[in-house]
């Protein structure tokens, strides 16, 4: 036989037997596709993941807002001088504690006795005219219009002396009301005029508490609600709010808020930062750890909590503050499951395993440490 045609049956038999290997490969590989339904009913009938959970109650927490502010001292005049004269006596001095009344300095008299006596004098003279006067109207010895002239000098007269009186008793410059005598601005021999500054007078029974409040809460504010300023050396004064800025600040759009505050705990120094705290009332609200909360799509605070039907929901939050305990959270119904390990590894709609620890009010904090821990 050709060599030619021997060659071509042995090729055309390696064919046969390369395309016939094929064709066993694949039917060995069907049984194989058959049995990937039995897998995917075992992956169906994986137990469920179980993730921690703690059944939690709202609590009433007292709500309220934080700012740095300031206390100041309610009342501080400066005392000035109501006549003219030189100081001849000086009672007190810078840093005295005065009560109301007490006299701080004096002005030089002068001649103002004086003429005090010859006012009164004149007012006699003047008086006993105008009791003749009355004599003679009577006996219609006068005429009105010179009677009425009689009346008319006895008043100014009287005025006149009224007036020197009254400078006379300016001359003693005291305080108005019981404080410390902050500043005194002028010494012994000094000359002043009414209007000179005197002194300074600060009183120290009632602070001012003054915040700048954001434009954003200022709705909430209302006049008589409570407020609380901690001094940094942790002083605190507690007040009431007596009066709102009507007008924001253009710089800053926050408003001016002042209460008052009686000065029990004794402060002495006023114009001291304070942390401002005002209270707006009760409502109902969670603390719990700020690792527990997530974010939404679009941004929104979020918690993870188990259902009735063992399935995981997210539920949206309102973070009302946060303080060294936690956050405080609202908008939540009174009673929830919270998931406080394995939140990050499940999500919405899927069913879990919860494994409750003991029922708590919100104020118990949960260990969120170990969120990685796999049951």
């Amino acid at each position: 036989m050709n060599r030619s045609v021997i060659l071509s049956i042995c090729m055309a038999i390696i064919a046969t037997i390369w395309v016939l290997s094929g064709s066993f490969s694949n039917s060995e590989d069907k049984p194989e596709e058959s049995e990937s339904p039995q897998l995917d009913g075992i992956q169906k009938t994986l137990p469920a993941f179980k993730v921690k959970a703690q059944m939690l109650r709202a609590e009433k927490m007292q709500d309220q807002i934080v700012l740095q502010g300031a206390m100041k001292a309610a009342r501080e005049i400066e005392i000035r001088a109501e006549t003219q004269g030189i100081i001849d006596t000086v009672y007190a001095k810078k840093g005295d504690k005065l009560k109301a009344g007490q006299a701080i300095l004096s002005l030089a008299i002068n001649d103002r006795e004086a003429r005090l006596e010859k006012a009164k004098a004149e007012l006699r003279v003047r008086q006993t005219e105008l009791a003749s006067s009355k004599s003679l109207k009577n006996k219609n010895m006068i005429s009105e219009n010179q009677h009425q002239q009689n009346i008319a000098n006895v008043v100014s007269a009287q005025a006149e002396v009224k007036e020197i009186e009254v400078e006379i008793k300016q001359t003693n410059i005291s305080a108005a009301f019981k404080g410390v005598l902050n500043d005194m601005h002028v010494e012994l021999g000094d000359f002043v005029s009414p209007g000179s500054s005197i002194a300074t007078l600060v009183d120290q029974d009632w602070v001012t508490i003054t915040a700048q409040v954001p434009q954003q809460h200022i709705a909430k504010i209302r006049t008589g609600q409570g407020v609380e300023a901690t001094l940094l050396n942790g002083v605190q004064l507690r007040g009431k709010i007596n009066y709102i800025s009507a007008s924001a600040d253009t710089a800053t759009r926050t408003f001016l808020i002042e209460a008052k505050a009686e000065n029990v705990a004794g402060v002495q120094y006023f114009g001291q930062s304070a942390r401002v705290r005002i209270y707006l009332g009760e409502r109902s609200a969670y603390l719990l750890s700020p690792s527990l909360l997530n974010l939404s799509n679009d941004g929104s605070l979020q918690i993870k909590i188990v259902d009735q039907e063992n399935r995981v929901a997210s539920q949206d939050v309102t973070m009302i503050r946060s303080d060294n305990e936690g956050v405080w959270l609202a908008g939540l119904p009174e009673r929830i499951a919270l998931i406080t390990v394995g939140q990050g590894f499940v999500s919405e709609g899927e069913i879990v395993d919860p494994v409750y620890a003991e029922e708590a009010d919100s104020s118990v904090m949960q260990n969120s440490s170990a969120q990685g821990e796999t049951e």
